[in-house]
């Protein structure tokens, strides 16, 4: 699988793929969102890190959407609201 992280994957992962969805999600106008982590196999490309709301998760997942070459978006991103 090939995953992207927030912090420099993005200049060694060689998938255009996850190139692509990593820099929508860097262009999120909202920060936490620019933190969601994403992988990419066979079609169904995974969102996954940790969040503090469920309106942050739906818009990390819109940000993916029409990604070419993605038939399915996971979203497995984790909500935990802050203490």
């Amino acid at each position: 699988m090939n995953a992207v992280t927030p912090m420099g994957a993005l200049e060694t992962n060689s998938c255009p793929v996850t190139r692509e969805a990593f820099a929508r999600l860097r262009r999120s106008a909202y920060a936490p969102v620019r933190r969601v982590s994403c992988a990419f196999e066979e079609g169904v490309l995974v969102l996954f890190g940790q969040l503090q709301s469920y309106f942050h998760k739906q818009l990390a997942q819109e940000a993916v959407a029409g990604v070419d070459g993605v038939r399915q978006v996971r979203n497995e991103i984790q909500v935990e609201a802050a203490a």
